[in-house]
């Protein structure tokens, strides 16, 4: 077995981990930035939110607390990646642009996190999301390319975030009743 092959299994079973461990870090940062605005708040696995009204530029440092945090971890795994060749911080980098990647996405149907501040901003809707989707997809490129990956393992990497969101929004659905 070559040692492409030998990456598959490691790189999706850290790819699962990491995408678990997203969501609660992104929702997380959220969270405490609600309360420590002073507001009361309810998380989820795939939102955080005030349950009483918010100032709009409390809502926007609320709404910049998640994608920050996302940020901060694709930095912090591309320094793994450049430092250390680490599969894990691949695996960070990776998540990190595929969350944002998708919460661009919902967009179209629910402004999220940096659609919404966009939008307050006066910027437009897709203003933030696409610069933010594509500083991670250089990331992303530039992390492929340190480490190697080829499109067999790119496609791993699809199909475990892709389990990942699916998880997560399901169980969100499915035994948390949005307020």
């Amino acid at each position: 077995m070559n040692s492409k092959n030998a990456r598959v299994l490691p790189l999706a079973s850290t790819l699962l981990l990491v995408g678990i461990l997203t969501f609660i870090v992104h929702e997380f940062a959220h969270w405490l930035a609600g309360t420590l605005l002073g507001y009361p708040m309810r998380m989820t696995p795939n939102q955080a939110h005030s349950t009483t009204p918010m100032l709009p530029l409390h809502e926007s440092i609320m709404s910049a607390a998640g994608p920050l945090a996302t940020y901060a971890q694709a930095a912090v795994g591309y320094w793994l990646v450049t430092r250390r060749s680490s599969l894990a911080g691949f695996a960070l980098v990776y998540m990190a642009f595929f969350m944002r990647l998708v919460a661009m996405g919902v967009s179209m149907f629910h402004p999220n996190d940096e659609a919404r501040i966009s939008l307050a901003l006066g910027l437009g809707l897709w203003t933030l999301p696409a610069l933010a989707v594509a500083a991670l997809f250089v990331l992303v490129v530039l992390a492929s390319r340190r480490m190697r990956i080829g499109v067999r393992e790119q496609l791993v990497c699809y199909l475990a975030a892709s389990v990942v969101v699916t998880v997560v929004v399901g169980v969100d659905a499915l035994w948390f009743k949005s307020t």
